[in-house]
Parts: structure tokens; sequence; C-alpha cells
């Protein structure tokens, strides 16, 4: 994803939440006779218009410990410690692909990876939120990624839909 495309994304996100509150700021007050200025109340109108989700920031820390570890030492096998972060796990092929690729990311000097998360919306158990990594070359890319409640020590992992489409980027 380049920068311009993703400040485009963010422009439009951006006019779609200024024109669904310049909308509702419009709504005609449904004024009492004996309403003084405290009184009036204004009820919100969309017109098929989505709102925008609110934002789960405190989720933050958590969807960072899930990218750390996915990012730091240890394997992807079955019985590796990255596992646990990733929804139904890793199998024996796909671990070794996943350490395989993660190897040779760490040779060409990719790793460390540091981590900012933006647009965090949660729905249930399922979170997603636009990922920036930073690797220790100063190469950067953005890509959102989804993250499922599950079994792990934060109680998050990320999809596998996620997990395949990192993998794929970084190798």
């Amino acid at each position: 994803m380049t920068l311009k495309s993703l400040v485009t994304g963010v422009a439009a996100a951006a006019l779609v939440a200024g024109a669904a509150a310049g909308v509702t700021s419009i709504a005609s007050p449904s004024v009492p006779d004996s309403a003084t200025p405290s009184a009036v109340s204004v009820t919100p109108v969309a017109w098929e218009i989505p709102m925008p989700q609110a934002p789960a920031p405190e989720l933050e820390g958590a969807l960072l410990q899930v990218l750390n570890v996915l990012a730091g030492p240890g394997t992807f096998g079955p019985k590796g410690n990255k596992a646990a972060y990733i929804q139904g796990g890793t199998g024996r092929i796909e671990g070794i692909t996943a350490d395989r690729a993660y190897n040779n990311a760490v040779q060409e000097g990719k790793f460390p990876l540091s981590f900012t998360i933006t647009n965090i919306n949660q729905e249930g158990g399922l979170v997603t939120a636009d990922v920036t990594a930073t690797s220790a070359t100063g190469g950067t890319a953005t890509q959102t990624i989804q993250f499922v409640a599950g079994p792990s020590p934060t109680g998050w992992q990320i999809s596998k839909a996620s997990a395949l489409s990192l993998l794929s980027a970084v190798g």
C-alpha cells in the first residue's frame, strides 16, 4: 500500500465522518415552547450513512504484545511459543515455512520491528486495526490486520488470513 493511497483512504474516512457529523448538527431540534438553550435537544439523523465505529484504544497494549511475540525470538511450529498467537495455531509445514521466512528476514536485517497501531475497531470477538511496521532498515509498511479473541496469553490472536498475508509480505 502506498502512502498516497493510505492518505486518500484516511481523507475519505474523515470526509464521511465529517459529513455524518454535519448532517447530525443541522437536524432540526425539537424545542418546547418554554425551552431555554440548555433544554434544546437534537435528534440525530443519518441517511444510510454508516456512523464511524467507536475506537477501542484499550486493546492497543494486548494487540502490540501479540505482534511483538510474533516478531520476536521463538518458533512458529505447533509446539513453538508463537503458535498460540495465531488463530487455529500452526501445523508442522506452516510452522517450518513461517520459521524459514522469519529467519530469512532476520538475515536480511529486517528485524527487530517496531509497531504502531491505529484505527482499532472491535465488534465482539473480532478486532480490525491498521498496523504500521517499521523494520530495522527503516522500511515501513501498513496493513489492516484482523485479530480474534482466542486462547493466547493476551486473549487475542492474529487471524489466520492476516498471518498468511504478513508471511507473504515478509517472505
